[in-house]
């Protein structure tokens, strides 16, 4: 393959990035994946090598915010964090961008009579792996398309389907845009991606009753797990606490931000020189049957959340037998984490005539990667009254991650009707109403206090929060059975 057939797929997989936050030009997300569906069916040579160049160039910039954790928090030297950063784009690009291909092998065993079937066939294919996303490698739903439906008027279909089926309809529209290039009908296609586009403000109509405070401490990273700072990460922390609204019910600190577990005496004396007037959620490490578990914690009732879904190379690393100690970066501390059960209470849940919590009620806790998994934060949400999401971007940088997670929370707003009050160590931290509008938020490597109001009654359960991804996961079923039944004609005539 010459450089320059590499090139060009490279670079349409790249640009597709620029319709995520922060740059938000929406309708690169059309241009980047038409032209990966046309390569698959149309491409005459190294179909397979353009493929994954267009993976390689998605998922390398899409993923970027990676290497400024490895090379600046990691303190790897650029060599090493360049060859650890192109092994997890390239297994990425493999995993999630390759099986594209197999659209070209099967689709002849699909039975197709006209445009529509086969546009239907190849969007629902991709629809399929990217539901992968959500299962291989522990689960890595990052850069899914339907997240550009933010602020147009299509994120209503977030409520209803959740967002993979506003993926399902991009690849549908891209699909459709491939095989109408050349006749009429691709005017009413570009009319509708158009529209799909077109931004939308929505104002916040709830009634806010509920006075909080979020604390975003901005400390120093490099420092944290230095035991001549946690004082004055102690010392931090009471600062601002003493600095929220006199009228708050409910105070939120950041993920982990103190350097030892729930279990350590440190942690009960910090909690003693908090106000005791004021309930505390925050997040914090914590030992459990010689585990460690990144925990959220509330002041309430002593409730305890254990976090579900581990960053890779960050909370576990995998292959951790040969790869700890090789570098710097896989020996950072709280870098081999347990992952917490699949079923929890949530926080502040109503307390049964025992004393004992019920499963209904309280507060959704998703703590940072875990907001990324819409079916577990759905299930967290089936009588919540509202959430909240603890995270830790701080070994992000001024990339382009923090953008992306931030967005990703106020989609899960959407789809559950909930508000969501956001706690980041370094920003964004943020109060989302239930219509995903950020209502206050502090900037990154900000210090500060937001003092809001958030509305704290159970509200009506959309049709994804009761369903989730029924008509997503309907989709592949279909696309199964066509699939097997096509390969079942084939075989029978061939052999018969």
């Amino acid at each position: 393959m010459k450089i320059k057939e590499f090139i060009m797929p490279f670079l349409y997989g790249l640009i597709g990035i620029f319709a995520f936050s922060p740059f938000s030009i929406k309708l690169l997300i059309y241009l980047s994946y038409a032209y990966l569906i046309h390569l698959v069916l149309f491409s005459k040579t190294s179909t397979l090598s353009k493929i994954f160049a267009w993976g390689i160039g998605h998922w390398g910039f899409g993923m970027s915010w990676i290497i400024v954790s490895i090379y600046y928090y990691g303190e790897t030297h650029i060599l090493g964090a360049s060859l650890i950063f192109m092994f997890l784009i390239i297994l990425l690009s493999i995993v999630f961008t390759c099986p594209i291909y197999l659209i070209r092998k099967l689709s002849k065993f699909a039975l197709f009579n006209n445009i529509i079937t086969k546009t239907f066939y190849v969007s629902s294919f991709i629809l399929l792996i990217e539901l992968t996303k959500y299962y291989f490698l522990n689960g890595v739903p990052w850069l899914i398309p339907g997240n550009i439906f933010l602020d147009t008027y299509f994120q209503n279909i977030y409520d209803y389907f959740g967002v993979s089926f506003a993926s399902f309809t991009i690849y549908l529209l891209c699909a459709l845009l491939v095989f109408n290039i050349d006749n009429k009908a691709i005017y009413p296609i570009a009319l509708i991606i158009i529209v799909s586009v077109i931004p939308e403000s929505k104002v916040v109509d709830d009634e806010v009753n509920y006075p909080v405070s979020i604390i975003q401490p901005s400390s120093d990273p490099f420092l944290k797990y230095d035991d001549n700072y946690s004082n004055k990460i102690e010392e931090n922390l009471i600062d601002l606490i003493n600095k929220t609204s006199i009228d708050s019910k409910l105070i939120v600190l950041p993920e982990a931000e103190l350097p030892y577990t729930l279990q350590d005496t440190r942690f009960k004396n910090f909690l003693n020189s908090a106000p005791q007037s004021k309930q505390i959620v925050m997040g914090a490490w914590s030992f459990d049957d010689f585990k460690l578990y990144n925990t959220v914690y509330s002041s309430k009732y002593g409730d305890i959340y254990k976090k579900r879904h581990l960053v890779p190379f960050g909370e576990y690393i995998p292959f951790f037998s040969f790869l700890r100690g090789l570098i710097d970066f896989f020996d950072l501390p709280m870098s081999n984490v347990e992952k917490g059960p699949k079923s929890q209470l949530n926080i502040d849940s109503v307390r049964n005539n025992d004393g004992n919590p019920s499963n209904f009620g309280g507060i959704a806790t998703p703590i940072c990667f875990d907001i990324a998994f819409g079916n577990t934060v759905r299930k967290m949400n089936k009588s919540s009254l509202f959430m909240i999401n603890v995270s830790n971007d701080t070994w992000f940088g001024r990339s382009i991650g923090p953008h992306h997670h931030l967005s990703i929370a106020r989609i899960r707003a959407i789809e559950n009707n909930r508000w969501i009050i956001r706690a980041a160590n370094d920003g964004y931290s943020a109060i989302i109403a239930n219509n995903g509008t950020i209502v206050d938020y502090l900037d990154k490597e900000s210090r500060g206090v937001i003092n809001s109001k958030i509305n704290n009654t159970m509200k009506e359960r959309t049709f994804f929060n009761k369903y989730g991804y029924v008509l997503p996961y309907f989709i592949v079923f279909l696309l199964i059975l066509w699939q097997s039944y096509g390969l079942y004609v084939y075989f029978n005539k061939k052999y018969s």
